[in-house]
């Protein structure tokens, strides 16, 4: 083993070696298991907490997050006291001077990609903080959703902790899911407009109908049910024993209906890139296939008892809009339904046949290269209609659709005019401030000399970008939106490179990717944000797995 190398070197005997290698691995279960107690805190009860219903519910949530991430570290900071003193007692302080030596300039770039770009992002926010005007509100993010350094801190130290010193383990996933089934469940019975929770009392349907479930803000919402669904459908393509992909069936299933009646239009572009990139990764084998064609005929079917139950309770629902408000009202939905389950059906049977047949039979690399074909003339398609309804002068072809296509102050209710204004305070910034801004979460900051204005014709005024990305642009600077990127890019590539040895490091792969995709027109919140640092600790970490969970699923 590595640890015992200092050992051997040393020329120690063979009952010296042992008796240190048991040490070890005392030292790492130790680790392990603060690591296992957080995540179920993170992944099973930080979902379903709450304080004051939805009056503080950002606040409890970030200060249940906090408080537990401190915990976290602070236990493990504890364990690596005791341990240092009996390593100093016991071995001379080997294992000191070794971990001490893993901070070497020369050892520092042996680590991977994407802790090189997670370290360099938060070195940018503190060069950010540090020259801030703001050096206060920076750092707390007090003045925005308290994304500030501090918190930015915590999601850095706990994505290292995580994925060095804990044993990676799929029944995270299911605690995860469990939990995520409960807000499924009452954002669902919301819909109804059933309020078992009882948190919409005395308040107006018209404010009520934004908040739903457990974490607040439709978007939120759909946000956090995106990454559930993307967990479910990664663990279902993935699994072999019937079971267990019955239970992931059943929560995917569920999450499509939280998904479609959470009201929020960011949902398209989650269920979008699950869609789009799940065949880059199950068109390589039959099953895979099958398996897309089952999740994509259930989507449609979900899709359909929305409609049916939207004539059938109208009175009793809040009702559809926007994107899938279109889609439940399509006049051939009925016809596309049976046609998708007609294809899952046929792809199930030939998958079959094939197992039976010639077991180590693969898909031709056609399909494969067909459905990379499909994303690009895909692709291409969208850029030539937002250019054909935006430069063009076309908007009128795309009839209900031209208010999705149409980029102007109204946008995404009014994301467009958030974003032209913060555009329009970047640019006004001195060189120095357009390179590292006001800081993390400054953005009301930044765009202060808008507020009345903003206030006047829509009555609100905008302390956050709706839009991660851009966000991290106008209030950190270009160097920090790069390395945010190269972080989430390299950590995904990362966990592909390990896909083909574990099959279910697909669900945090796709969780990354549908955060990502709905960040496009989202706010990062200590709510949902917390849980993608686990997942991606999770999947950058999966080394870590035992090898009896390895040989199970293999």
């Amino acid at each position: 083993m590595e640890q015992t190398e200092i050992a051997r070197e040393q020329g120690a005997p063979a009952a010296s070696i042992l008796a240190e290698q048991a040490w070890e691995g005392k030292v790492r279960k130790v680790f392990s298991w603060i690591v296992s107690v957080y995540l179920c805190v993170v992944f099973g009860a930080f979902p379903l907490y709450f304080h004051n219903y939805y009056y503080d519910i950002l606040v409890s949530k970030y200060q249940f997050y906090w408080l537990s991430t401190v915990a976290m570290l602070a236990s493990c900071l504890i364990a690596a006291i005791v341990f240092a003193c009996m390593d100093l007692k016991q071995f001379d302080g080997a294992h000191v001077r070794r971990f001490f030596g893993a901070f070497r300039p020369s050892e520092l770039k042996k680590q991977p990609f994407a802790y090189k770009a997670l370290e360099v992002f938060w070195g940018l926010a503190l060069i950010s903080t540090v020259l801030s005007d703001y050096v206060y509100e920076s750092f707390w993010g007090n003045e925005g959703r308290f994304s500030g350094l501090f918190l930015i801190t915590l999601y850095v130290l706990g994505t290292i902790v995580i994925s060095k010193y804990g044993r990676m383990r799929k029944w995270y996933l299911d605690v995860f899911l469990a939990s995520s089934v409960l807000v499924c469940l009452f954002g669902i019975t919301d819909y109804f407009q059933m309020d078992l929770l009882g948190w919409k009392k005395g308040v107006s349907n018209e404010q009520g109908n934004v908040f739903v479930s457990t974490l607040g803000n439709i978007n939120t919402y759909t946000a956090f049910v995106a990454l559930t669904m993307a967990v479910a459908c990664g663990c279902f393509v993935s699994e072999r024993k019937v079971g267990r992909r019955i239970w992931y069936y059943l929560v995917s299933v569920l999450s499509f209906f939280a998904l479609i009646t959470g009201q929020s239009d960011n949902a398209y572009l989650s269920l979008g890139m699950l869609f789009a990139v799940m065949p880059l990764f199950l068109f390589t084998t039959w099953r895979g296939i099958a398996d897309y064609g089952i999740l994509a005929a259930t989507f449609m079917t979900v899709i359909k008892v929305v409609d049916t139950v939207n004539k059938v309770y109208a009175d009793q629902v809040i009702g559809l809009g926007g994107v899938f408000g279109v889609l439940v009202r399509y006049r051939y939905l009925e016809g596309v339904v049976v046609l998708f389950w007609i294809l899952a059906g046929v792809l199930c049977v030939w998958k079959r046949k094939m197992e039976q047949t010639n077991p180590e039979s693969k898909p031709g690399r056609w399909i494969w290269r067909g459905w990379c074909a499909v994303l690009i003339l895909g692709c291409l398609a969208v850029a030539f209609v937002l250019y054909d309804a935006n430069l063009g002068g076309h908007a009128e072809r795309y009839s209900a659709l031209s208010q999705y296509l149409v980029f102007d102050d109204d946008w995404g209710t009014n994301r467009g005019y958030c974003w032209r204004i913060g555009w329009q305070s970047y640019r006004e910034l001195p060189f120095l401030h357009q390179l590292f801004c006001f800081g993390p979460d400054t953005y009301g900051i930044l765009t202060w000399d808008f507020r009345q204005d903003a206030l006047d014709p829509y009555g609100v005024f905008y302390e956050s970008a709706h839009n991660e990305y851009f966000q991290y642009l106008v209030t950190m600077g270009p160097l920090a939106l790069v390395s945010y990127l190269a972080f989430l890019g390299g950590t995904c590539v990362q966990m592909c490179k390990k896909w083909k040895e574990c099959a279910w490091i697909l669900a945090p792969v796709l969780a990354v990717l549908c955060y990502g995709a709905q960040a496009v027109v989202n706010i990062n919140l200590p709510i949902a944000m917390p849980i993608i640092i686990q997942l991606l600790a999770m999947g950058v970490g999966r080394k870590k797995i035992p090898a009896e969970d390895t040989k199970t699923e293999q």
